[in-house]
Protein backbone atom coordinates (compact mmCIF):
# COMPACT_ATOMS: atom_id res chain seq x y z
CA UNK A 1 0.00 0.00 0.00
CA UNK A 2 0.73 3.67 -0.85
CA UNK A 3 0.15 5.87 2.53
CA UNK A 4 1.70 9.12 3.76
CA UNK A 5 2.34 10.42 6.94
CA UNK A 6 1.76 14.13 7.97
CA UNK A 7 3.46 15.51 10.79
CA UNK A 8 2.38 18.83 12.51
CA UNK A 9 5.09 19.72 15.12
CA UNK A 10 4.74 22.34 17.36
CA UNK A 11 6.03 23.66 20.85
CA UNK A 12 4.40 21.82 23.00
CA UNK A 13 2.42 19.55 20.97
CA UNK A 14 3.07 16.41 18.21
CA UNK A 15 0.35 14.79 15.83
CA UNK A 16 0.95 12.32 13.21
CA UNK A 17 -1.96 11.64 10.21
CA UNK A 18 -1.84 8.74 8.43
CA UNK A 19 -3.26 8.71 4.59
CA UNK A 20 -3.78 6.12 2.41
CA UNK A 21 -3.49 6.53 -1.66
CA UNK A 22 -6.69 7.95 -2.22
CA UNK A 23 -5.84 10.79 0.41
CA UNK A 24 -8.05 9.76 2.85
CA UNK A 25 -7.61 9.85 6.38
CA UNK A 26 -6.78 6.56 8.12
CA UNK A 27 -5.42 7.17 11.79
CA UNK A 28 -4.55 9.87 13.59
CA UNK A 29 -2.00 10.25 16.77
CA UNK A 30 -0.40 12.53 18.85
CA UNK A 31 1.52 13.19 21.64
CA UNK A 32 1.76 15.95 24.38
CA UNK A 33 5.03 17.76 23.87
CA UNK A 34 7.29 18.98 21.01
CA UNK A 35 10.06 21.10 20.22
CA UNK A 36 10.02 22.74 24.03
CA UNK A 37 11.75 19.62 25.39
CA UNK A 38 14.63 19.74 22.90
CA UNK A 39 15.25 23.66 24.51
CA UNK A 40 14.75 21.91 28.29
CA UNK A 41 16.77 19.17 27.57
CA UNK A 42 19.69 20.62 25.04
CA UNK A 43 19.86 17.42 22.37
CA UNK A 44 16.00 16.48 20.29
CA UNK A 45 16.40 12.72 21.93
CA UNK A 46 12.94 12.67 23.16
CA UNK A 47 11.43 14.37 20.02
CA UNK A 48 12.81 11.26 17.71
CA UNK A 49 11.15 9.32 20.67
CA UNK A 50 8.09 10.77 20.80
CA UNK A 51 7.96 10.87 16.51
CA UNK A 52 8.93 7.39 15.98
CA UNK A 53 6.27 5.90 18.82
CA UNK A 54 3.49 8.62 17.02
CA UNK A 55 4.11 6.88 13.69
CA UNK A 56 4.12 3.39 15.15
CA UNK A 57 0.99 4.22 16.79
CA UNK A 58 -1.28 5.21 13.32
CA UNK A 59 0.49 2.41 11.43
CA UNK A 60 -0.61 0.17 13.85
CA UNK A 61 -3.87 1.76 14.18
CA UNK A 62 -4.25 0.89 10.55
CA UNK A 63 -2.48 -2.09 10.23
CA UNK A 64 0.06 -1.06 8.05
CA UNK A 65 3.65 -1.42 8.34
CA UNK A 66 6.79 1.14 7.96
CA UNK A 67 7.27 -0.39 4.62
CA UNK A 68 3.84 0.76 3.57
CA UNK A 69 4.85 4.74 3.81
CA UNK A 70 5.71 5.99 0.43
CA UNK A 71 6.08 9.46 1.88
CA UNK A 72 6.38 11.56 4.66
CA UNK A 73 6.10 15.49 5.26
CA UNK A 74 6.20 17.81 8.31
CA UNK A 75 6.05 21.01 9.21
CA UNK A 76 5.94 23.47 12.25
CA UNK A 77 8.75 24.10 14.69
CA UNK A 78 10.35 20.74 13.76
CA UNK A 79 12.33 23.00 10.99
CA UNK A 80 13.67 25.33 13.72
CA UNK A 81 16.98 25.00 15.33
CA UNK A 82 15.08 23.13 18.26
CA UNK A 83 13.76 20.63 15.93
CA UNK A 84 14.93 17.84 13.95
CA UNK A 85 16.27 19.47 10.64
CA UNK A 86 16.78 23.52 10.37
CA UNK A 87 15.97 25.12 7.50
CA UNK A 88 16.08 28.91 6.86
CA UNK A 89 12.95 30.99 6.65
CA UNK A 90 11.60 31.42 2.98
CA UNK A 91 11.42 35.29 2.66
CA UNK A 92 7.96 36.84 1.97
CA UNK A 93 5.74 36.85 -0.60
CA UNK A 94 5.77 33.10 -0.53
CA UNK A 95 3.15 30.89 -2.71
CA UNK A 96 2.70 27.12 -2.31
CA UNK A 97 4.87 26.33 -5.17
CA UNK A 98 7.95 28.05 -3.24
CA UNK A 99 7.31 26.45 -0.17
CA UNK A 100 7.32 23.31 -1.97
CA UNK A 101 10.62 24.01 -3.79
CA UNK A 102 12.07 25.33 -0.31
CA UNK A 103 11.51 21.36 1.22
CA UNK A 104 14.30 19.32 2.00
CA UNK A 105 14.70 16.30 2.79
CA UNK A 106 16.31 14.01 5.10
CA UNK A 107 16.43 10.39 6.78
CA UNK A 108 16.26 9.31 10.52
CA UNK A 109 17.25 5.68 10.99
CA UNK A 110 16.09 6.46 14.79
CA UNK A 111 12.91 7.12 13.79
CA UNK A 112 11.92 5.73 10.66
CA UNK A 113 13.47 3.94 7.15
CA UNK A 114 11.94 6.28 4.87
CA UNK A 115 13.14 10.32 4.11
CA UNK A 116 11.39 12.86 5.76
CA UNK A 117 10.34 15.95 3.94
CA UNK A 118 10.09 19.46 5.31
CA UNK A 119 8.00 22.25 5.25
CA UNK A 120 10.41 25.53 5.79
CA UNK A 121 8.98 28.90 7.25
CA UNK A 122 8.47 32.32 6.45
CA UNK A 123 10.04 35.88 7.76
CA UNK A 124 8.59 38.93 6.61
CA UNK A 125 11.96 40.71 5.28
CA UNK A 126 15.48 39.74 4.52
CA UNK A 127 18.33 41.29 6.34
CA UNK A 128 19.50 42.26 9.37
CA UNK A 129 16.62 43.40 12.69
CA UNK A 130 17.21 46.64 14.35
CA UNK A 131 14.93 48.42 17.05
CA UNK A 132 14.28 50.45 14.09
CA UNK A 133 12.44 47.77 12.07
CA UNK A 134 11.61 45.53 14.23
CA UNK A 135 7.88 46.49 14.65
CA UNK A 136 7.71 44.89 10.71
CA UNK A 137 9.57 41.38 11.26
CA UNK A 138 8.02 38.79 11.82
CA UNK A 139 8.19 34.72 11.19
CA UNK A 140 6.55 31.70 11.70
CA UNK A 141 6.41 28.03 11.38
CA UNK A 142 3.49 25.73 10.62
CA UNK A 143 1.19 28.98 10.31
CA UNK A 144 2.25 29.27 6.41
CA UNK A 145 1.22 25.63 6.08
CA UNK A 146 -2.06 26.40 7.43
CA UNK A 147 -2.57 29.73 5.61
CA UNK A 148 -1.91 27.40 2.49
CA UNK A 149 -4.50 24.80 3.41
CA UNK A 150 -7.33 27.88 4.61
CA UNK A 151 -6.83 29.76 1.51
CA UNK A 152 -7.15 26.66 -0.59
CA UNK A 153 -10.40 25.88 1.24
CA UNK A 154 -12.25 29.23 1.22
CA UNK A 155 -10.91 30.72 -2.01
CA UNK A 156 -11.71 34.14 -0.94
CA UNK A 157 -11.86 36.29 -3.67
CA UNK A 158 -9.70 39.30 -2.15
CA UNK A 159 -6.63 39.91 -0.46
CA UNK A 160 -7.25 38.55 3.32
CA UNK A 161 -5.98 38.22 6.95
CA UNK A 162 -6.25 34.74 8.64
CA UNK A 163 -6.42 35.28 11.96
CA UNK A 164 -4.91 31.79 13.54
CA UNK A 165 -5.48 31.77 17.68
CA UNK A 166 -3.08 30.18 19.76
CA UNK A 167 -0.85 30.55 22.66
CA UNK A 168 0.73 32.95 20.04
CA UNK A 169 -2.18 34.76 17.90
CA UNK A 170 -0.57 34.73 14.02
CA UNK A 171 -2.30 36.95 11.59
CA UNK A 172 -1.08 36.08 8.26
CA UNK A 173 -2.10 38.55 5.35
CA UNK A 174 -2.46 36.47 1.80
CA UNK A 175 -2.59 38.15 -1.28
CA UNK A 176 -6.02 37.38 -3.69
CA UNK A 177 -3.71 34.62 -5.80
CA UNK A 178 -3.25 32.78 -2.34
CA UNK A 179 0.44 34.39 -1.54
CA UNK A 180 1.72 34.56 2.00
CA UNK A 181 2.45 38.55 2.29
CA UNK A 182 3.74 38.85 6.09
CA UNK A 183 3.07 38.33 9.29
CA UNK A 184 2.47 39.40 12.61
CA UNK A 185 2.65 37.13 16.09
CA UNK A 186 1.27 38.53 19.16
CA UNK A 187 1.52 36.27 22.47
CA UNK A 188 -1.72 36.84 23.95
CA UNK A 189 -2.90 33.36 24.66
CA UNK A 190 0.33 33.15 26.55
CA UNK A 191 -0.88 36.43 28.25
CA UNK A 192 -4.16 35.47 29.15
CA UNK A 193 -3.02 32.12 30.78
CA UNK A 194 -0.70 34.27 33.25
CA UNK A 195 -3.29 36.45 34.21
CA UNK A 196 -5.56 34.07 34.75
CA UNK A 197 -3.85 31.73 36.71
CA UNK A 198 -0.59 33.70 37.99
CA UNK A 199 -1.50 36.83 39.04
CA UNK A 200 -4.26 38.66 41.89
CA UNK A 201 -7.07 37.90 39.32
CA UNK A 202 -6.71 34.10 39.42
CA UNK A 203 -9.00 34.55 42.50
CA UNK A 204 -11.74 36.92 40.83
CA UNK A 205 -11.85 34.69 37.53
CA UNK A 206 -12.09 31.57 39.62
CA UNK A 207 -8.88 30.38 37.67
CA UNK A 208 -10.63 29.36 34.31
CA UNK A 209 -11.02 30.84 31.29
CA UNK A 210 -14.16 31.38 29.58
CA UNK A 211 -16.09 28.50 27.62
CA UNK A 212 -18.25 28.51 25.05
CA UNK A 213 -21.24 27.90 26.76
CA UNK A 214 -20.56 30.66 29.16
CA UNK A 215 -18.99 33.24 27.16
CA UNK A 216 -20.58 36.95 27.99
CA UNK A 217 -19.78 38.87 24.44
CA UNK A 218 -21.13 42.47 26.36
CA UNK A 219 -18.59 41.85 28.84
CA UNK A 220 -15.74 41.05 26.00
CA UNK A 221 -16.31 44.29 24.81
CA UNK A 222 -16.62 45.85 27.93
CA UNK A 223 -13.33 44.08 28.97
CA UNK A 224 -11.91 45.60 25.32
CA UNK A 225 -13.28 49.10 25.50
CA UNK A 226 -11.56 49.85 29.19
CA UNK A 227 -8.43 48.25 27.58
CA UNK A 228 -8.12 50.92 25.07
CA UNK A 229 -8.99 53.28 27.12
CA UNK A 230 -6.86 53.03 30.04
CA UNK A 231 -4.04 49.98 29.25
CA UNK A 232 -4.36 45.55 30.20
CA UNK A 233 -2.14 46.47 33.25
CA UNK A 234 -5.36 48.69 35.05
CA UNK A 235 -8.16 47.30 32.96
CA UNK A 236 -7.26 43.78 34.25
CA UNK A 237 -6.68 44.86 37.56
CA UNK A 238 -10.59 46.51 37.44
CA UNK A 239 -11.63 42.63 36.84
CA UNK A 240 -10.82 42.66 40.70
CA UNK A 241 -12.65 45.63 41.34
CA UNK A 242 -15.77 44.70 39.47
CA UNK A 243 -15.60 41.58 41.82
CA UNK A 244 -15.13 42.39 45.02
CA UNK A 245 -16.49 45.88 44.94
CA UNK A 246 -19.23 45.70 42.50
CA UNK A 247 -20.31 41.88 43.07
CA UNK A 248 -19.10 40.92 39.39
CA UNK A 249 -19.72 36.96 39.40
CA UNK A 250 -16.33 35.02 38.48
CA UNK A 251 -18.00 33.69 35.23
CA UNK A 252 -18.57 37.00 33.77
CA UNK A 253 -15.61 38.51 34.87
CA UNK A 254 -13.60 35.59 32.31
CA UNK A 255 -14.99 37.18 29.28
CA UNK A 256 -14.09 40.45 30.56
CA UNK A 257 -10.62 39.89 30.96
CA UNK A 258 -10.39 37.47 27.59
CA UNK A 259 -12.08 40.86 25.57
CA UNK A 260 -9.52 42.84 27.44
CA UNK A 261 -6.35 41.17 26.31
CA UNK A 262 -7.97 40.41 22.51
CA UNK A 263 -7.86 44.48 22.49
CA UNK A 264 -4.13 44.93 22.26
CA UNK A 265 -3.96 42.21 19.35
CA UNK A 266 -7.12 44.05 17.64
CA UNK A 267 -4.85 47.74 17.65
CA UNK A 268 -1.88 45.64 16.95
CA UNK A 269 -3.55 44.38 13.72
CA UNK A 270 -4.49 48.38 12.90
CA UNK A 271 -0.57 48.82 12.84
CA UNK A 272 0.57 46.01 10.80
CA UNK A 273 -2.55 46.95 8.21
CA UNK A 274 -4.00 50.40 8.37
CA UNK A 275 -6.19 50.01 6.21
CA UNK A 276 -7.55 46.60 7.38
CA UNK A 277 -11.01 47.88 5.87
CA UNK A 278 -9.78 46.63 2.97
CA UNK A 279 -8.92 43.29 3.19
CA UNK A 280 -10.95 40.45 4.46
CA UNK A 281 -10.40 39.26 8.52
CA UNK A 282 -10.82 35.22 8.48
CA UNK A 283 -11.01 34.03 11.79
CA UNK A 284 -9.83 30.41 12.14
CA UNK A 285 -9.63 28.28 16.06
CA UNK A 286 -11.97 27.05 18.30
CA UNK A 287 -14.96 28.43 20.40
CA UNK A 288 -15.03 30.93 22.39
CA UNK A 289 -11.82 32.78 21.30
CA UNK A 290 -13.25 32.88 17.42
CA UNK A 291 -16.43 34.54 18.75
CA UNK A 292 -14.82 37.10 20.96
CA UNK A 293 -11.97 38.38 18.24
CA UNK A 294 -14.62 39.13 16.34
CA UNK A 295 -16.66 40.84 19.05
CA UNK A 296 -13.75 42.72 19.79
CA UNK A 297 -12.97 43.70 16.22
CA UNK A 298 -16.52 44.80 15.80
CA UNK A 299 -16.29 46.51 18.73
CA UNK A 300 -13.39 48.62 17.32
CA UNK A 301 -14.88 49.09 14.02
CA UNK A 302 -13.94 46.31 12.24
CA UNK A 303 -17.02 44.28 10.99
CA UNK A 304 -16.50 42.42 8.31
CA UNK A 305 -14.61 39.35 10.04
CA UNK A 306 -16.04 35.92 9.34
CA UNK A 307 -15.47 32.74 11.39
CA UNK A 308 -14.06 30.06 9.91
CA UNK A 309 -16.03 27.13 10.34
CA UNK A 310 -14.91 24.09 12.51
CA UNK A 311 -14.89 21.60 9.57
CA UNK A 312 -12.47 23.84 8.06
CA UNK A 313 -10.34 24.96 10.48
CA UNK A 314 -9.72 21.45 11.76
CA UNK A 315 -8.03 20.49 8.51
CA UNK A 316 -6.37 23.50 7.34
CA UNK A 317 -2.79 22.17 8.36
CA UNK A 318 -3.27 19.14 6.84
CA UNK A 319 -4.96 20.02 3.55
CA UNK A 320 -1.91 22.56 3.85
CA UNK A 321 0.95 19.90 3.61
CA UNK A 322 -1.37 17.93 0.95
CA UNK A 323 -1.55 21.19 -1.35
CA UNK A 324 2.73 22.00 -0.93
CA UNK A 325 3.99 18.47 -1.01
CA UNK A 326 1.36 17.73 -3.60
CA UNK A 327 0.25 14.24 -1.97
Amino acid sequence: MSATIIVDCGTTNLRCMLLGGDGRVLARGSRSGGVRHTAIDGHNGRLKAMLAECMEEVLQKAGLQMGDVSRCVAFGMITSNVGLLEIPHLIAPVSAEDLRRGMRTERFPQIAPFEIAFIPGVRNFAGSVTLENCSGMDMMRGEETESIGLYDLLRPRQESVFILPGSHNKFVRVSAKGEILGCMTSISGELLDAVTHGTILADAVGRAFATEEDYDAEMACRGAMECLRCGLGRSAFAGRILNQLGGVESVRLRSYLLGAVLAQDALALQAFIPDVSSVKVYIAGKMPLQRAIRDVLGAMGIEDAEQVPSEISGKMGLHGAMKIAGV
